[in-house]
């Protein structure tokens, strides 16, 4: 659904923890399945009657189901390592503070747009109350959706191929997925497909350097993924069309950023726990 790294207070790459697991039963064929099974679901619930309002939580819960499932059907505890990911702190404290990031890629768009020629009288207008609330209402859809694709998906795919290649590989099915939202009748239409597309394959990146580089800590990148989504009140009184690409190229130059920064250089699988040994 709908960042330059947060300054050197997380930018210390000398103690890089991997995300938690090593060896999964489930790998890239399951990914795949997990994948498609995921834009088919956007598909069904976009041209089956779904309520417009309702189909971005279709989208943002039914991978989850599709994760725990493929966890379930892999056994040895993988379903509690999958839900525990949720409740996965950062390996350092200091990674809290990337929460802020959100906030700064949308004033930076406010920033542009105005210098673009967005009037900058009464930009602020219509952020209260929605700044209180709309990240209330997407913090638990980030959390399911941040379960399904780094929780299990990139977790799965880190033994064979690196971060930087998982991102994009689970960002493309992810980009397609929110391509629904903009067809008639859903709540992006009229917007231009381009962005959605940049902006998505962007925040994969984003979010996976984040879950790499914090020690495999879905909590952090669900509450940086609610925040992409819960600062948009920042710039509803900016012009829509404008505001959808600048959002685009800001997010993708701090994709870049980040790839610049190492957060996707591949972990040390050597030195990551095998966590399936204790159970067979």
């Amino acid at each position: 659904m709908s960042t330059r790294p947060a300054a050197a207070a997380i930018s210390d790459q000398s103690v890089r923890a991997a995300p938690a697991a090593s060896t999964q039963t489930g790998g890239l064929g399951h990914v795949l399945v997990f994948a498609a099974l995921s834009v088919a679901l956007a598909a069904a619930a976009t041209y089956g009657g779904v309520t417009p309002a309702l189909v971005p939580f279709v989208m943002a819960f039914g991978p989850t189901v599709f994760a725990l499932a493929f966890a379930w059907r892999e056994g040895h505890g993988a379903v509690r390592r999958l839900l525990r990911t949720a409740i996965t702190r950062p390996s350092r404290r200091a990674w809290y503070a990337i929460v802020a990031l959100p906030f700064a890629w949308a004033l930076a768009v406010v920033g542009v747009a105005i210098a673009l020629g967005d009037p900058a009288v009464g930009v602020f207008d219509k952020v209260f109350p929605a700044i209180a609330i709309v990240p209330l209402i997407v913090l638990l859809p980030a959390f399911a959706e941040e379960i399904a694709w780094r929780g299990y998906a990139v977790n799965r795919l880190l033994p064979t191929m690196s971060p930087l290649a998982a991102a994009l590989l689970l960002g493309a099915p992810w980009a397609l997925i929110h391509v629904f939202l903009q067809l008639p009748g859903q709540m992006n239409q009229g917007l231009e497909v381009w962005p959605t597309l940049v902006s998505l394959m962007a925040y994969s990146i984003i979010l996976t350097g984040i879950y790499v580089a914090s020690g495999g800590s879905v909590l952090l990148t669900a509450l940086v993924h609610a925040g992409l989504n819960g600062v948009a009140p920042l710039m509803a009184s900016l012009d829509t069309d404008r505001t959808w690409i600048i959002r685009a190229v800001l997010a993708a130059g701090i994709a870049i950023a980040i790839v610049a920064a190492g957060w996707l250089r591949r972990p040390a699988m050597d030195r990551r726990p095998d966590v399936n040994a204790t159970a067979r």
